[in-house]
């Protein structure tokens, strides 16, 4: 009678452990959604765009078109398109010139395959041409991530353009990022912040 208490016990606990696992889940998922669907801001010294470029022979790749409009609108003078290969960021770069956007706008990046690699080195760019607030151009469900990266590496002044809507096909990209943004989230706590670049 007393293991069968304990064990039913045992379960009990467990399945509250999973509910509260759950509906932390849900809630981060959530705020990566309304969070990464809302804009912040509409001026900026520098706009990025980072990843591999969408866009195939024919077709556009939005984050790009929306730094076109970006330009062309008189919000950002400077854009850094990167990758973790240099032929993106060519291709990107070479894209955007084509739709009149001067190549001495462009600074290009071949930088690390995550996104705290990327902002390290996005922020090294800011501060070798004195840059103090980023635009950050994304597809929506990367933004809350990519703007905790830049926090943590120094840098406040975080604006947020986002791309894309809301898709069923994009429940494992979000899930992805509950996970990877709970996984910086304890990286970050665990290591010392880093001193805004001057």
């Amino acid at each position: 009678m007393q293991r069968a208490l304990g064990m039913r016990g045992f379960l009990k606990g467990i399945f509250q452990l999973l509910t509260i696992a759950l509906a932390l889940f849900l809630l981060t998922a959530t705020w990566i959604v309304f969070d990464g669907l809302t804009d912040l801001g509409d001026k900026a010294d520098v706009a990025w765009v980072f990843g591999k470029s969408e866009f195939s022979h024919g077709t556009s790749d939005p984050r790009l078109d929306r730094l076109i409009k970006l330009y062309t609108d008189g919000d950002v003078p400077f854009f850094v398109v990167s990758d973790n290969t240099r032929g993106q960021a060519d291709v990107m770069a070479k894209y955007l010139e084509s739709h009149d956007v001067p190549a001495s706008a462009i600074f290009e990046g071949a930088w690390g395959d995550n996104t705290q690699d990327a902002a390290r080195k996005m922020v090294e760019t800011m501060k070798l041409h004195k840059f103090k607030s980023v635009m950050i151009v994304t597809d929506y469900y990367y933004a809350t991530r990519t703007k905790l990266e830049l926090f943590h590496e120094g840098i406040t002044d975080v604006q947020k353009a986002h791309v894309g809507r809301l898709h069923e096909a994009d429940a494992w990209k979000i899930g992805h990022e509950v996970v990877a943004l709970c996984d910086s989230s304890l990286k970050i706590t665990s290591s010392r912040p880093r001193r805004r670049p001057r």
